[in-house]
């Protein structure tokens, strides 16, 4: 499952987010995902900069996120607050002059 959400239409500014059943991890799934989100974000919708956040615990996500191009910016603090507390975000992003398309970003929907 993957979501766009166009935080601000003046700034042209949205945040990705994807979710990937543990079974599938390791596929390629989310980053595929992630592709398709940037390519409407960016090629479909015009936007200038697309972000996306993690937690710092989970590495696979971070991978995908520096895999599709973001740029790491840094740890936001205590932006979550989970059962086990307040947890920190690591936060990417791609600005529309840096997007470059592969092949699955730009294919048909089957």
């Amino acid at each position: 499952m993957g979501e766009l959400r166009v935080r601000s239409d003046i700034q042209r500014q949205a945040e990705v987010s994807y979710v990937v059943h543990p079974r599938v991890w390791g596929q390629g799934i989310g980053t595929e995902i992630g592709q398709r989100l940037l390519a409407c974000g960016f090629d479909t919708l015009g936007l200038h900069r697309i972000y996306g956040t993690c937690d710092p615990r989970n590495l696979g996500s971070a991978r995908v996120l520096a895999k599709l191009g973001m740029t790491y910016e840094g740890r936001l603090r205590h932006t979550q607050l989970t059962r086990d507390g307040w947890r920190d975000s690591l936060i990417f992003s791609l600005l529309k002059e840096e997007w470059r398309p592969t092949a699955q970003s730009t294919a048909p929907d089957e």
